[in-house]
């Protein structure tokens, strides 16, 4: 399935006005932002989305990761030398995964007419498609087609730099939290598109699936910023094992 000549116009502007997202107040800025983040402190690893929906995102991810590496190594303008942690950090190159069923929202009882099971239905090709169309393909690009607790042998071995949760529901967000925790490094980047559905209630959703993965990982989930209608971007911070032994 390719995409459309309107699709692929839209694409070729994103790509071209990348980086004005900076001051972008929704899901395109975050991207931009947590890129940004990475190569201002050369956190390495791997880019995780769950909840692909049609790739845009995803697309997005890598138009924002391309436009931050070619800066770092190319601009004159840095006032450093690129060697030492910035040399090592331009060496490693992230693999972006992209986690769906890609048969729309599974049945659940969570209460909202907008997330019924089988809305945002999209397909593997498609999103596939709209990665190709800005440069995203495989190896760079892996789309594990499937539920979130089913594809834990999908998931990488280098620890991941930024996570992007698009899932809406606490039983899709809780079981992507707990696929990818034990990938989390101090710094990685969690962006979640949808913590405050549910008028922000604790016992719900992102929110709830976030609290839980804090309590059982002993992850701290700083708030950084907001943005979008209902999201949330958070810092991690990881305990190392001498302070995961502390009483």
């Amino acid at each position: 399935m390719s995409v459309t000549t309107i699709e692929r116009l839209k694409l070729a502007y994103r790509r071209l006005r990348v980086g004005a997202n900076l001051h972008r107040n929704d899901a395109l800025g975050a991207l931009f932002r947590a890129w940004a983040y990475t190569h201002a402190t050369q956190l390495t690893g791997d880019y995780y989305e769950f909840g692909v929906y049609r790739g845009n995102s995803l697309a997005h991810a890598w138009l924002c990761y391309r436009h931050h590496r070619r800066h770092l190594e190319r601009s004159a303008r840095l006032p450093y030398r690129r060697q030492g942690t910035v040399s090592a950090f331009l060496t490693q190159r992230p693999r972006f995964y992209g986690f769906d069923t890609f048969a729309g929202m599974p049945d659940n009882l969570e209460g909202e007419d907008s997330l019924a099971g089988g809305s945002f239905l999209a397909s593997r090709a498609q999103a596939q498609a709209r990665c190709a169309a800005v440069g995203l393909k495989a190896p760079d690009l892996q789309l594990v087609q499937g539920l979130f607790a089913d594809s834990a042998a999908a998931i990488g071995h280098t620890h991941a730099a930024i996570v992007h949760v698009d899932c809406d529901l606490y039983s899709s967000a809780n079981d992507a939290l707990t696929l990818i925790a034990p990938r989390l490094v101090q710094g990685s980047v969690l962006l979640c598109d949808d913590y405050d559905l549910f008028r922000a209630d604790n016992q719900q959703g992102e929110r709830r699936a976030l609290q839980q993965c804090a309590d059982h990982f002993g992850i701290a989930f700083e708030p950084w910023f907001a943005y979008g209608a209902a999201s949330r971007a958070f810092l991690c911070h990881v305990p190392t094992p001498a302070s995961a032994a502390q009483p």
